[in-house]
């Protein structure tokens, strides 16, 4: 952020993930190159590329919730969709490891920046209106579907599926009273939200800002789609390394889901309340290389202009990161592409890499905020967690990967980069806590 303006500090962690729930447990599993992605097991999966997905076993939403939040929360849960259960545990898990669950925040200067995506409805709350409006040919009548088929569907179906509902229930039950948005820009939602929440503080809109992203793609629907796009993986052998960021023969994504929560705060603010600092956000910038005919640039150009932006932010040269959490999402085009970007930036130095989706598939508009929590944890035990699945890894990325076990590193700052299949980019440069005061 610029010098002027005000400081940005974390000072609340919320994870919720396929390699498990809370700092502690998502820490243990990266150290150990432990990953979760295996055989989908929430529902059958016939006619599609591959039925490898990173899936959060054993959630229970109530089980995060703050004693105080769990009537309220009971309640509402037939509203929520698995993505804003997601969201409301994490930022309950956050909201506790903050302090602030015990008071001192103004709600009228407590906002919250949310990174949501496309969420797939059930498919038994539209089975009856499609059912009375398709004939016994198959074919659909329209027609029927918009005098009929509608009055099928429950009343507050719509409230379980909007973006915006992760943000309005976060809202409500913590009482953020301040800015609100909703970022939906796919895996560059949340570190666009974290972004913009960043900035929301250093003007001075508001002292404390929840942020980060949530996403589930742990659906029929949404499998369908992500197949429809023609990038998911189409790995035959053992699913657990199906995804592989960077790797030779990575040949796709693969689903996940999960929610990264982070509390924002002003470090004045922070620092008056005694509240642990695990962070600093020192700069964000963001880019965009989508080609008119689809697609991102081969040569990463949005990546480049995300991370030179977040840079400048910051007020740091590249010489002065001490490794980067890349996008990493496993397919040909897009790893090659944001290698390129790095090298650019970086030079023949090549700064460390991490990529960590291999461990907990793609979640899509949560995994930035996952991610960048994955190397704050690391790097304020003074380490660089690993990638996995990159066994050889591709000669052309040209990148140097820490793989096989955390390399230790003294530099806390490290830049956290994401981008969308259209090319969108998000890049945030972040320090950890032992360098903050």
């Amino acid at each position: 952020m610029l010098r002027s303006e005000r400081r940005v500090v974390i000072t609340g962690q919320g994870l919720i993930s396929p390699i498990g729930i809370g700092a502690t447990a998502v820490w243990s599993s990266l150290a150990a190159g432990r990953g979760a992605v295996g055989r989908l097991k929430a529902f059958s999966v016939q006619g599609l590329p591959i039925d490898a997905a990173g899936e959060v076993f054993g959630f229970d939403p109530k089980a995060h919730a703050l004693p105080k939040h769990k009537k309220a929360l009971a309640k509402s849960l037939k509203y929520m969709a698995r993505d804003i259960q997601l969201a409301v545990a994490a930022a309950e898990l956050a909201f506790a490891d903050s302090g602030l669950a015990d008071g001192g925040i103004d709600p009228t200067r407590f906002g919250v920046d949310l990174g949501a995506g496309l969420i797939s409805t059930e498919l038994d709350e539209l089975a009856p209106a499609i059912n009375l409006a398709t004939h016994d040919d198959d074919t659909f009548d329209y027609d029927i579907y918009g005098r009929e088929g509608i009055k099928q569907i429950p009343p507050i179906w719509l409230l379980k599926y909007l973006p915006n509902m992760l943000a309005c229930h976060i809202s409500i039950l913590l009482d953020c009273q301040g800015p609100s948005n909703t970022i939906t820009q796919a895996e560059a939602a949340s570190n666009i939200a974290i972004g913009e929440a960043a900035r929301i503080i250093a003007k001075g809109r508001a002292d404390v800002m929840i942020t980060g992203g949530a996403d589930s793609k742990i659906h029929p629907i949404s499998l369908i789609r992500m197949s429809l796009l023609g990038q998911m993986s189409h790995w035959d052998g053992d699913p657990s390394q199906a995804c592989r960021p960077f790797d030779s023969m990575r040949d796709g994504w693969v689903v996940g889901e999960g929610a990264g929560i982070l509390i924002l705060e002003e470090y004045e603010h922070a620092k008056a309340r005694g509240a642990k600092i695990y962070g600093e956000i020192l700069g964000y910038g963001s880019g965009c290389d989508a080609w008119p005919s689809g697609g991102l640039d081969p040569d990463g150009i949005g990546t480049e202009v995300a991370i030179r932006a977040a840079l400048k932010d910051a007020g740091l040269a590249p010489n002065e990161i001490g490794h980067v959490n890349a996008h990493g999402a496993a397919t040909i085009e897009s790893d090659l592409a944001e290698s390129r970007a790095l090298g650019r930036i970086f030079g023949p130095e090549r700064v460390p890499v991490t990529a960590l989706k291999g461990y907990m598939g793609n979640s899509v508009s949560g995994c930035g905020a996952i991610e960048l929590l994955s190397s704050l944890i690391g790097v304020n035990q003074g380490l660089i967690p690993p990638t996995i699945n990159c066994d050889d890894p591709d000669p052309s990325c040209q990148l140097d990967i820490v793989r096989t076990k955390p390399r230790r590193i003294d530099n806390r700052i490290f830049v956290n980069t994401n981008l969308t299949r259209h090319g969108q980019a998000a890049a945030l440069v972040v320090r950890g806590e032992s360098t903050v005061g």
